[in-house]
């Protein structure tokens, strides 16, 4: 690995669509992109200067010298929103330690190609984005077969942070210990 990315968007289709800019571009990527959070990269290096409202980060492992990145991210419009560290970067062996347990993005058309780059990755996921209900009414059903009905405050790669309605404290269940989450039906009004 050469040089890292990282890529925010202001949902996880425009961030689909940067990606696949970037593979478009001719950049090759190493291993799948991983999802990181980006409220932790903003804190760490003040990159929002353009004052867009992101909501989802991935970060990329590229067999590219800085230069070369560069200089593929200045001719396209669509991918401007990429930071790249090379390996003189301060933070670069920090992330790089990140990368084995960060989680794979998976929902993207780019991925089919990077599977087939990488022929080891052949694990399949089944995963929905929960970002749509988010302060929405959902009941989670955990692995000890409790239900807990509330609000859905944040749902991220980890885990969902959620207020139940019996007014008891806030809850971060992971998904590890969720084995449902029910939306209920709203009735007509």
């Amino acid at each position: 690995m050469k040089s890292l990315a990282i890529v925010r968007a202001a949902d996880i289709l425009k961030l689909n669509s940067k990606l696949l800019e970037l593979n478009r571009a001719g950049l090759n990527f190493e291993s799948k992109p991983k999802e990181i959070n980006l409220a932790s990269i903003e804190k760490i290096l003040p990159v929002n200067t353009s004052g867009e409202n992101y909501e989802v980060c991935a970060l990329l492992c590229l067999n590219h010298d800085y230069e070369f990145l560069q200089d593929k991210i200045k001719s396209s419009p669509l991918i401007s929103d990429v930071l790249v560290l090379d390996d003189s970067h301060k933070y670069f062996e920090y992330f790089v330690k990140l990368i084995p347990v960060l989680p794979d993005i998976t929902n993207s058309r780019i991925f089919k190609d990077i599977n087939k780059q990488t022929s080891d990755l052949k694990e399949k996921t089944s995963r929905v984005y929960l970002g749509v209900f988010v302060n929405r009414k959902v009941q989670v059903q955990t692995t000890s077969d409790s239900i807990h009905t509330g609000i859905l405050k944040h749902a991220d790669s980890i885990g969902v942070f959620f207020e139940p309605s019996d007014d008891s404290d806030s809850l971060f269940i992971t998904w590890h210990d969720i084995k449902k989450i029910i939306i209920p039906k709203e009735g007509k009004k």
